[in-house]
């Protein structure tokens, strides 16, 4: 499931300008800073906030520091920043473009709906328009995406690739069935599992020694997705290498040596990039 963090990293697609805020207590410690971000849009000329306040960080403290901060008000960073049209010749500064006075707030915590009425209010009194988004926002948007990817693999291969590509792939905004996120209690495996592979718009395979040999739920995964590219006509499969050999694949299945595979020594946050990037493109 996609945590409140990764929302305030994917909810907004525009470009934007973030700067950590350093917050001291009265003794003057450090504390946990605000994670501020001015998102720009273009296309409208305008300007709003996003803000992220981390877990056991003083939630009404912070709140008050956001909406009386002359930096709240000026909505403006030290290193300004400007796009320009390749057909006009024109450019855009984020100086230039209108305050909405729009605040997001990310909060990762549970916040009682009687207190975010009143940060609401509060920031109608210091006129903004504020929308707070705090953990049962992530839980609920989490459980109502439909997952663009399926990750098949064998569960030996979790802690050491997985667990770490899904989470990355979710952070990038592509949602994937995996069963530490898909799965709740009481769920039936195999109807939860088909609906997957037959639902998602690519299936990624995750080739290891392990998913070779394994003649369970691994084989019957592949199965279903090799009949679906045939049902379907169209490339379903998007193939990972996992410290395993062309002979090894080619003993496994002599097709797969015909697509173009990713390797995991790339790492799983290269790896979540590119298979987002191809698995997005696609889904638009």
């Amino acid at each position: 499931m996609a945590t409140i963090k990764d929302y305030f990293d994917i909810d907004f697609r525009q470009a934007s300008i973030s700067e950590n805020w350093e917050i001291k207590s009265e003794t003057n410690s450090v504390l946990n800073p605000i994670i501020a971000k001015i998102i720009l849009n273009f296309d409208e000329n305008s300007k709003y906030w996003q803000f992220f306040i981390q877990e056991g960080s003083h939630i009404e403290s912070y709140i008050n520091l956001i909406l009386t901060s002359p930096k709240t008000e000026k909505c403006s960073h030290p290193l300004p920043f400007a796009m320009g049209s390749a057909i006009t010749n024109e450019l855009t500064s984020s100086e230039t473009m209108t305050f909405t006075r729009k605040l997001y707030l990310y909060i990762d915590d549970f916040i009682e709906k009687s207190k975010i009425n009143t940060i609401i209010d509060l920031g109608k009194i210091s006129g903004f328009n504020v929308t707070v988004r705090d953990r049962r926002y992530a839980k609920d948007k989490s459980a109502l995406e439909k997952p663009l990817a399926f990750i098949s693999h064998d569960s030996r291969d979790q802690n050491a690739l997985v667990r770490e590509l899904a989470i990355e792939m979710t952070r990038l905004g592509c949602s994937v069935w995996y069963a530490e996120f898909s799965l709740k209690v009481g769920d039936s495996l195999r109807e939860s599992i088909e609906r997957g592979l037959k639902e998602t718009q690519k299936c990624i395979i995750i080739l290891s020694p392990f998913f070779l040999s394994n003649k369970g739920w691994s084989k019957n995964e592949f199965d279903s997705i090799y009949v679906r590219e045939i049902y379907e006509k169209k490339n379903i499969m998007l193939p990972v290498w996992h410290n395993v050999e062309e002979k090894e694949i080619y003993e496994y299945c002599p097709r797969l040596l015909d697509k173009f595979a990713l390797q995991s020594s790339l790492g799983a946050k290269e790896l979540a990039k590119r298979l987002a990037d191809v698995i997005i493109k696609d889904d638009e």
